[in-house]
Formats: C-alpha cells, structure tokens, sequence
C-alpha cells in the first residue's frame, strides 16, 4: 500500500519540488560557424535537476516510514513506551558473544534510547515518576557499557544482574502507574 501511494503521488511532488526551485538558468551556448549561427541553447544544470529529485524524494519519505511500524520508534505514548523501551533492553542486554543480530539490535536499541530519554526528560509530569528515573538510571548504565565496550561486547554477568534488578523494579513501578 505505501508503494501504491508512493507513485500515485509521484507527478505532484515532482511537480512542488520543482515549484520550489524557481526559474531555471539559462545559458548562452556555444555558436557553430558552420553555415550559419545557432540560436541561444537553454541547458538545464545538474545541480538544478537533483534539487528537484532530491526534494521529491524528502517529501515522499514521511509517507513511506508513517505506515512502518518499528518496534523501536516511539508512539509518544509514556506507558506503552517504557514498556517497549523495558523490552528492547532486556534483549540487548541478554545477548551472547557470537550473536549475528547483536549490532543491529543494540544500534536500535540505542537509537530508541536516546530518543525515549531526549522525549521524556523535558516532561516534569514523566520526569518525577519512579519508573521513569528507575529506567533513566538502567538506560544510562547500558547506554555506557555500550559507549565504553562497542556494539559487538555483551554486557558481563555483574552488569547484567543489576540491571535484571532494576527492570523488575521499574516494572512494578509501571503496573502501579507510577
């Protein structure tokens, strides 16, 4: 369905992108002696041209990533977000040495850390809740084990338990609402 849209709306953005660029520039072109002179050529430039895809490229984007749903992305929704943020750690801190998986999982779940952090810090409502300082708390200790150790090092059995630790708390924080 998002491909469908995608080209059904093709024309018209190409159509606005180009709307953006303006008047396109026009160039005298060489004159030819051979029988006789050549009129003034208009040439479009490159860099013209790409703007132009460039720009209909932007704006087709947010309707292709609206309809993906990642289970990394945050749905601006406190609860459903601190459970799926809780989730997403508890994987990335489960993971073995040797796992294929195991950058990709912990980019995202970095990814998803900063932005569930950089959301929530600036809402005082959130920002007082025990679960949220709870998981700021476990989210600042695997966010620098990773800053520390890279991608591809799993968190060592010390790490790991205080942070088991610290999930269980901040899901009971969270069945409690608070």
């Amino acid at each position: 369905r998002v491909r469908e849209l995608s080209l059904e709306m093709l024309p018209a953005l190409l159509v606005s992108a180009a709307s953006f660029l303006g008047p396109l520039p026009v160039q005298q072109g060489p004159v030819v002696t051979q029988r006789r002179a050549s009129a003034p050529v208009a040439s479009v430039e490159r860099r013209g041209v790409l703007a132009g895809f460039a720009a209909a490229a932007l704006a087709a984007t947010p309707a292709a990533f609206a309809a993906t749903d990642s289970p990394y992305s945050l749905k601006k929704d406190y609860v459903v977000d601190a459970k799926n943020m809780l989730e997403n750690m508890k994987t990335a801190t489960e993971l073995q040495r040797g796992n294929p998986e195991m950058e990709t999982i912990v980019k995202s779940t970095r990814a998803e850390m900063n932005d569930f952090v950089a959301f929530y810090r600036r809402q005082p409502k959130i920002s007082g809740m025990p679960s949220f300082s709870t998981l700021y708390t476990a989210i600042n200790t695997l966010s620098g084990h990773y800053a520390s150790y890279g991608n591809k090092y799993p968190v060592p059995e010390k790490r790991r338990t205080r942070l088991a630790q610290q999930y269980k708390e901040i899901e009971r924080a969270l069945a409690r609402g608070k």
